[in-house]
């Protein structure tokens, strides 16, 4: 794999799957999941790295990670991961709380041209619409949103099944929905689909 941001590149392995990701101190730009055999790859847009970051000592136990092999592996797609804020966090509310640092000095949307990716996919979830203690969260996720959206517009977009609200689902929800076959038949359809349709 190649250096995008001058981190450091991990690779781990969990059953056929090899796992792959850049970090640097408290970021992580970007996680590949490939599976041997597999040549399309899959741009998956979420919110902020989770337990994921370092050396990996969380891998095995990272349910988003897992549903997303889960959902890819019939598919015979290879997710990338990467992520509206690059700092990593167990949980959203310690992103909040060190909101000042939730990106690194670069960020990582203009260098992916290395992973030929077929189409991509939103699942940031719902944070946007959240209650904050200061609005100025809610407007730099929108903008975020909105320049991700920009820099991948060249990109085909397959679209998932939103939340009520008109946001995109989290891998977590396709799972407590019990709509993970679902999204497998979307995104077979969607890769599968000619650029005229």
């Amino acid at each position: 794999m190649e250096l995008l941001l001058n981190g450091k590149i991990y690779t781990r392995h969990i059953d056929d799957w090899k796992i792959s990701w850049e970090s640097n101190g408290a970021y992580r730009h970007w996680c590949y999941q490939r599976k041997e055999g597999f040549d399309t790859n899959l741009l998956v847009v979420m919110f902020n790295p989770g337990s994921l970051s370092d050396e990996g000592k969380r891998l095995k136990s990272d349910t988003t990670l897992r549903i997303l092999r889960e959902v890819c592996e019939p598919a015979k797609i290879n997710p990338l991961i990467i992520n509206l804020f690059d700092y990593s966090a167990p949980s959203p509310s310690m992103l909040f709380s060190n909101w000042e640092h939730r990106d690194a000095d670069k960020l990582v949307y203009d260098r992916l041209e290395s992973f030929e990716i077929a189409a991509y996919i939103m699942a940031y979830g719902n944070y946007e619409n959240d209650d904050y203690d200061e609005q100025s969260i809610n407007d730099d996720i929108k903008e975020r949103i909105k320049l991700v959206s920009s820099k991948l517009s060249e990109l085909k977009r397959i679209d998932l099944p939103l939340r009520s609200g008109g946001t995109p689902k989290h891998p977590m929800t396709w799972q407590i929905d019990k709509q993970k076959e679902e999204i497998t038949n979307l995104l077979i359809a969607g890769i599968n689909e000619s650029p005229e349709n």
